[in-house]
């Protein structure tokens, strides 16, 4: 998508949105950069597989967060690896399917999942897309909303559903969240 801002600048600019402190992202983000060095695509999915693998799981959804304690939900950790990935250069992005995200190379045709494990995108059975960071937020927004919603936070789970509101995504992405945003209003009436 043209104009589409980094990963990493979104999804700081949804974490302040949702009152998430950003106080050390950037150093915790150069920090993860400073493991990584470009190289040839295979050593570079192999450098995120292994980057991967240091993150806990947890349910750490906004880069801040997971990026403080070093794990997170699947989503939150790809996000947060592949924001490092751009700032040291290396050509890794993120790819996905329905709700799922994972790091791939474009000169591959292999994908790494947000555990480290390097998998053949070929042989999932779903075909994998390119994430724009407008995609990116709004995944790690329906999960948040989802999530708040399940656990009773039907304020934090409609302030998610409406900055997804605020994304420039496709019509009919746009008229779900819209039908969403509705319910979870017409639910704290």
């Amino acid at each position: 998508m043209s104009g589409c801002p980094a990963h990493a600048e979104l999804a700081l600019s949804v974490a302040y949105d949702l009152g998430c402190a950003l106080d050390g992202t950037d150093a915790a983000l150069a920090a993860l950069a400073a493991e990584l060095a470009p190289g040839d695509p295979f050593d570079e999915l192999e450098a995120v597989r292994a980057l991967c693998g240091t993150f806990g799981r947890g349910p750490a959804l906004l880069l801040p967060d997971v990026l403080r304690s070093r794990a997170g939900d699947p989503a939150g950790v790809a996000l947060a690896v592949a924001a490092a990935a751009r700032r040291a250069g290396l050509g890794i992005d993120v790819v996905g399917h329905d709700d799922t995200l994972l790091l791939a190379h474009p000169d591959t045709p292999l994908v790494v999942e947000a555990g480290g494990r390097i998998l053949d995108g070929r042989t999932l059975g779903v075909d994998l897309e390119w994430r724009c960071a407008h995609e990116t937020a709004a995944t790690i927004l329906d999960r948040i909303s989802g999530r708040a919603e399940r656990t009773g936070d039907l304020a934090l789970a409609t302030a998610a559903r409406a900055l997804t509101l605020t994304l420039p995504l496709e019509d009919d992405s746009r008229d779900y969240r819209v039908r969403e945003h509705a319910r979870l209003l017409s639910r704290l009436n």
